[in-house]
């Protein structure tokens, strides 16, 4: 079974070890991240976790995270090249609070496995695994995490970088098929999930992603919490981030997007199916009148038709 298969009907594993990691310690750690991140952080019990975007005082993404709350700190995981713009952007916050943020990327391992047997081959390696998403638990010198992996409902193991290849090892024996970079990427497009960066970054806000998941509306306020309440009490967006399935197996070379005789998107993340006869995909933020699943839509000279985002 190939690492695409393995995803949709076994276990696949990856390598995440290039992720962003910025670790916040000190008494005020939660409430200035919950201060400055859209979602609740402050009402997180320690091994809780949530997803969540850094916003600018115009509401405009700067980054997405998967937050973390410990015992002793709290975790933010973001896109690795978006970490050092991150940090700085959490850093210009922190005025009198007592926070220290660090950057501690590359300083563990992380193996990421999902699929339909993941649970499975990951109970078997750490049996305390979590058993609700965004959730930690610890198993010896391994912390295992309930966390999205190629777009998949999946976990994160961490551990040290020297016992990496032999946590790598006990998954293959166990049944995971070893997945490249590319093959994430492949499988997350055909999963139908967006990324921050590729598919949507700072020129975009929330309500633009449909990612609404990443924002609380129940907490108090936080930076770009006005922009993200007036969007969503006086009106609805122009534009909107969705998923594009090509009457092809190979995305052409020209991705712009028209609806009606017009531009109104550019594809992008495009990938080739990897099964023959099946659909190419991708993403566009497309106008508000080309964006409602359903529409064909050409791509280059290639008609396709706009589908709803996965969730993982």
């Amino acid at each position: 079974m190939g690492p695409i298969a393995a995803f949709q009907a076994g276990a696949a594993w990856a390598d995440l070890s290039d992720q962003g990691r910025l670790r916040a310690t000190g008494e005020d750690r939660a409430r200035l991240l919950h201060a400055i991140c859209s979602n609740d952080v402050e009402n997180l019990a320690a091994g809780e976790g949530t997803y969540a975007f850094f916003l600018s005082p115009q509401g405009k993404i700067q980054a997405d995270s998967h937050i973390f709350v410990r015992e002793t700190d709290v975790l933010v995981v973001c896109e690795p090249g978006v970490r050092e713009r991150l940090a700085s952007h959490i850093e210009s916050y922190i005025i009198m609070d007592d926070v220290l943020l660090e950057d501690i990327s590359g300083q563990s391992a992380v193996l990421g496995v999902a699929g339909p047997e993941a649970g499975r081959v990951v109970s078997t390696v750490c049996p305390s695994a979590p058993a609700r998403p965004l959730r930690s638990a610890e198993h010896g010198s391994v912390v295992v995490r309930w966390a999205p992996v190629a777009g998949h409902d999946g976990y994160w193991l961490e551990t040290e970088p020297s016992a990496a290849p032999g946590l790598q090892r006990r998954l293959e024996r166990i049944g995971a098929v070893r997945a490249s970079a590319q093959d994430c990427e492949t499988a997350r497009v055909l999963r139908g999930v967006p990324r921050f960066g590729p598919d949507f970054g700072g020129a975009c806000i929330p309500h633009e992603t449909q990612l609404m998941g990443a924002v609380s509306f129940d907490k108090g306020c936080y930076t770009g919490q006005e922009i993200v309440e007036r969007v969503r009490s006086q009106g609805r967006v122009r534009r909107l981030l969705v998923a594009v399935e090509l009457d092809a197996a190979e995305p052409p070379n020209d991705r712009t997007v028209t609806y009606g005789g017009r531009k109104v998107g550019t594809l992008t993340s495009p990938v080739a199916s990897p099964t023959p006869g099946e659909r190419g995909r991708g993403f566009a933020i497309l106008r508000r009148e080309a964006a409602i699943p359903g529409t064909r839509v050409t791509v280059g000279a290639c008609r396709a038709t706009v589908a709803a985002l996965g969730r993982p």
